[in-house]
């Protein structure tokens, strides 16, 4: 069957639409889900831009009519064809228009999803035969819609998924035990550098 099938696939917000003045007093800010929240959630490495948006002042009345993350929500970056499964910790945060949001109609895992979109030989074939003869290869969401999707019985789902979610914690943790090494590996480094100088003064 067809993702549009078994999930509703719309595109993230566009900011430019529900951003007011900084300096509107009866501004609500909110938070953004931005790629640094994907990569990590993926056990990947991300030092990113440190000025980027990572929030933004909404009118308040705008604020409850808009769709924030949930855990029952997926999210598809067009250009990385990347999904992840919102975690916990991101709920509530505004999803911008870079990303697509996918939910779950009945019987749909947000994290086997996960799983089968960035892992699964059949999924990622139909991603590279949609991409042929593109200069640049981003998806569209009309070709998400159309994506094939195996659905497995829900308890099915659920046991992928939390292996899935287990290595990707895994890596998480790696990640972060390999920042902190090269953390102390440059302080190592710049306080031999500051002993030799005090040394040749």
């Amino acid at each position: 069957m067809r993702l549009i099938d078994v999930a509703t696939v719309t595109q993230g917000v566009i900011l430019s639409r529900v951003e007011t003045s900084p300096e509107d007093k009866m501004a609500h800010v909110v938070n953004l889900y931005t790629m640094k929240e994907m990569n990590e959630s993926l056990g990947l490495d991300y030092r990113g831009d440190s000025e980027r948006v990572t929030s933004i002042p909404i009118e308040a009345n705008k604020v409850s009519k808009l769709k924030l993350a949930s855990e029952k929500m997926v999210v598809v970056n067009l250009i990385s064809q990347k999904a992840v499964a919102i975690r916990a910790e991101h709920s509530g945060l505004l999803i911008p228009s870079n990303f697509v949001v996918i939910e779950g109609k009945e019987h749909f895992s947000p994290l086997y999803f996960e799983w089968y979109f960035n892992e699964h030989p059949f999924c990622r074939k139909q991603l590279l035969i949609a991409r042929q003869g593109t200069s640049i290869s981003p998806l569209s969401i009309q070709m998400l819609r159309e994506l094939e999707i195996v659905i497995p019985p829900v308890d099915k789902q659920e046991l992928i998924g939390k292996i899935y979610r287990g290595i990707k914690k895994k890596q998480a943790l790696q990640m972060e035990q390999k920042q902190l090494e090269e953390l102390f590996m440059n302080c190592t480094i710049i306080n031999a550098i500051g002993d030799i100088h005090n040394d040749n003064q």
